[in-house]
């Protein structure tokens, strides 16, 4: 009976180098990767902020049907400020910044301008921040049956 002795198993070096090649692939995936992980939170920030303006636009609508446009041009807040809620739920704090805010009504042409004398419209425009390039704009309309075209 002849006893041959066979290694079951691997090598040192083949380890190592088993160990080196993942390593390099590790460092690949990661590079290619990275950009894609870090900025995947982006989108998802964003429609964050759209659904935040979208729940002030809806409070101030509701309160417009309610109480007409004067009672919207005081409680939007001044162009240039920010708010921290809008409308009676105090317990929702959502924060906007008021970036346009002035009466309008169409000349003659149907194109809305800026009115002084006419209060029949009220356009007001939203963002999330000062800086942000995100904004939710809407034009109240009075609960007048005529419409005028702007006499300004």
């Amino acid at each position: 009976m002849m006893c041959e002795n066979r290694w079951n198993g691997f090598t040192l070096l083949e380890l190592v180098l088993t160990i080196v090649i993942f390593a390099l692939v590790g460092i690949m995936a990661v590079s290619f990767f990275n950009k894609g992980v870090t900025r995947s939170d982006i989108p998802i920030s964003q429609l964050q902020a759209d659904a935040s303006l979208q729940l002030v636009l809806e409070n101030m609508i509701q309160d417009a049907n309610a109480s007409g446009l004067g009672a919207i041009n005081a409680n939007v807040g001044t162009v240039g400020s920010s708010s921290t809620f809008y409308g009676n739920n105090t317990s929702h704090y959502i924060s906007y910044y008021v970036a346009n805010k002035m009466y309008v009504c169409p000349d003659s042409t149907n194109t809305f301008v800026k009115s002084i004398n006419t209060n029949q419209f009220l356009l007001v425009t939203i963002k999330p921040s000062a800086t942000s390039g995100v904004s939710l704009s809407y034009i109240f309309g009075s609960t007048n049956n005529t419409v005028n075209a702007c006499g300004d």
